[in-house]
């Protein structure tokens, strides 16, 4: 079994914001395992040298970038399946509130319109899923062990975006 480790904070949300006081269980990272260190685990178990399965992944990491950039999803499978996709991703939205407090940015219009979300208001990210059968492989292949909190210590979602909230969602980023 793999033994993954979680730590538990405190969440206190300041005034404005929303939710209420919770903990919640957060993923630790112990390393992070670099094209490098993944090219040694291959050539481990005989597919090729370690330099060439390097240059391999970085190249494989400069694609994945170019056809995202293309508006393509790029979906890495093994024997099984989908282990992970990953796709452009943009959020950017204006409301009537946006509107009203600056009339100046929107043709002084009142109330908000399709034509004001444009382009320079979008924020782009990428966006990964994993594969359920992967996700559901690893929940069962684990043994969870509690460490406690240290603020320097890397945490597998460095910016969780639902602390103490659950989801059924297998998306990531």
């Amino acid at each position: 079994m793999a033994n993954v480790k979680y730590r538990v904070r405190e969440r206190i949300p300041s005034a404005g914001q929303f939710g209420t006081h919770s903990w919640y269980a957060e993923a630790v990272v112990d390393n992070i395992i670099d094209n490098k260190a993944l090219a040694k685990k291959i050539e481990a178990r005989g597919i090729s040298r370690a330099a060439e399965i390097k240059s391999i992944l970085e190249e494989a990491a400069n694609i994945i970038l170019e056809e995202c950039s293309e508006n393509n999803r790029v979906s890495l499978e093994s024997g099984e399946g989908v282990l992970i996709s990953i796709y452009p991703r943009c959020k950017g939205s204006v409301s009537d509130a946006d509107v009203l407090a600056h009339p100046e940015d929107y043709d002084n219009a009142t109330v908000a319109k399709e034509e004001h979300v444009t382009a320079d208001k979008l924020q782009w990210t990428l966006g990964a899923s994993v594969g359920i059968k992967f996700s559901k492989q690893f929940a069962m292949n684990k043994q969870a062990q509690k460490v406690a909190y240290k603020p320097d210590q890397t945490t597998a979602d460095p910016e969780p975006s639902n602390p103490g909230g659950g989801s059924n969602e297998e998306e990531i980023g």
